[in-house]
């Protein structure tokens, strides 16, 4: 395999570019201190990752070289001037995300993870849509059909590991989270509360048997939708580096 030792050798240049930044005078102390510790940091994840390598990316790895040449080759006062100090600190932030992602683009089990985070969401969101229509709520239908749209926007930006498409999970979650907590708590007063499934029965103009199995299942959806989406987010948050 070729990806390993390209790997090492873009460690290399990131541990030289460490040496270029200790010489600017164009960066406050503090900021020098700032892309130093990226850079370090960026520079072990891609040495740990060569000795790890499962899967021969050749031409990724050649990108993550290029990238850190061009990085080392900006890394000097006049260099800074030229292109800008924004410039110059966003580089460096993305090529510290680069070195967090890439294990997942050079082995296949963490890749496999991530798609069991996404699995693990989508899952969660399709209970809820589901928990929706049980629930039989106009309300809830219409907040359904208006976060339908960054749903589905997350789950797309997801699958391409998008990290606006882990904003839009977070941001999507709470409304179907509560929505779980209320079926729960719902139809489990319901269940317990002498009576109640008759006068439900009486109002909607069912049989008991029915209202009680209704109930039942829109407890365990709602338990299973609770967990599927707090467990996906916890997954995706752990996974969250794969995403750029």
């Amino acid at each position: 395999m070729k990806s390993p030792s390209i790997l090492e050798d873009t460690a290399e240049v990131l541990e030289a570019t460490v040496s270029n930044v200790e010489r600017l005078t164009v960066l406050s102390e503090k900021e020098k201190g700032k892309v130093i510790s990226l850079l370090r940091e960026a520079a072990e994840n891609f040495r740990r990752l060569s000795k790890n390598v499962k899967n021969d990316n050749v031409e990724l790895a050649e990108f993550f070289y290029k990238k850190a040449r061009e990085l080392k080759a900006m890394s000097t006062d006049r260099g800074i001037e030229k292109g800008g100090k924004k410039e110059f600190m966003e580089r460096v932030r993305k090529m510290n995300l680069y070195s967090k992602s890439a294990v997942y683009d050079f082995d296949p089990d963490m890749l496999k993870a991530l798609k069991r985070a996404y699995r693990t969401y989508i899952f969660g969101m399709t209970a809820f849509f589901l928990l929706v229509g049980v629930y039989m709520s106009q309300i809830m239908a219409v907040t359904a059909l208006i976060l339908a749209i960054p749903i589905i926007l997350s789950m797309l930006s997801l699958q391409r590991r998008g990290y606006l498409g882990l904003l839009l999970a977070y941001s999507a979650a709470p409304i179907p989270i509560i929505q779980g907590v209320m079926g729960l708590t719902y139809g489990w007063k319901q269940l317990t509360t002498p009576g109640a499934i008759d006068k439900i029965a009486e109002i909607i103009h069912k049989s008991p048997s029915f209202v009680e199995g209704w109930l039942i299942f829109m407890v365990i959806l709602s338990a299973v939708e609770l967990y599927l989406i707090i467990y996906g987010l916890y997954l995706l948050y752990k996974h969250r580096h794969a995403f750029l």
